[in-house]
């Protein structure tokens, strides 16, 4: 415990690393058909919860996602990565603070890899709440959807927030009940827009999974730098 106290990058690296490898094997038994009715059921069960009239519901779950959606997310990266080379006193540090848009983009690059390996098809088309697009009821999307991009997106630009309010609330015993509101709050945000992403009809349940995992390892990563 004492060498963890001392040493906690060592910690989040090691947890960044099971999570990467949790996503790794999560991925491969996607592809497998692991939760194929888990995710057809939960899809089900959240549409069934809302009042189909409730179109504003549907938009709120949009309107929460949009912070997420790439663009956005990207300046929100680029903005976060300047107030740390900013707010960062030593060379050495202010270029490790590059690591962030560098682990965005190795993101980036985890959501390719389980679109084009995987093979997880969407949801059907009856099933999205807000198409843009029209389309015959039962028209087959043959579109991968994992991992979902809007959850990896979103559990990246959370830990890469906590990243930054260290520089405001440091990590000790005093600010404990600060952090778990903050850590609360961040942890909801992600949650929202795991569950707004299944409910809408764009994602099943594995792949917020597979995103949340992917997005949560590298943005883990992302506290190591700091």
């Amino acid at each position: 415990m004492e060498f963890i106290r001392k040493h906690p990058r060592i910690l989040l690296a090691f947890c960044g690393g099971l999570l990467l490898a949790c996503f790794y094997f999560f991925s491969r038994e996607v592809k497998r058909g692991f939760l194929k009715q888990a995710d057809f059921d939960t899809t089900v069960r959240l549409q069934d919860k809302m009042p189909s009239s409730a179109s504003r519901i549907d938009e709120m779950w949009e309107d929460v996602a949009f912070f997420v959606t790439p663009g956005p997310s990207m300046a929100i990266i680029i903005v976060i990565t300047i107030i740390t080379i900013i707010k960062e006193k030593t060379a050495k540090r202010r270029l490790a603070s590059l690591a962030i848009p560098v682990l965005f983009g190795l993101l980036i690059l985890g959501e390719i890899y389980g679109k084009n390996v995987v093979h997880h098809p969407s949801p059907p088309f009856f099933m999205i709440k807000n198409p843009t697009t029209i389309f015959p009821k039962y028209y087959i999307n043959e579109a991968y959807s994992y991992p979902s991009g809007h959850a990896a997106r979103a559990a990246f630009l959370g830990f890469s927030f906590l990243s930054l309010i260290t520089y405001r609330l440091s990590l000790s015993k005093k600010n404990l009940k600060k952090w778990i509101v903050v850590g609360a709050l961040t942890f909801l945000f992600v949650a929202i827009v795991a569950i707004g992403r299944i409910y809408l009809g764009h994602h099943w349940l594995s792949d917020v999974i597979g995103g949340g995992l992917v997005g949560s390892a590298l943005g883990i990563f992302s506290l190591v730098v700091r």
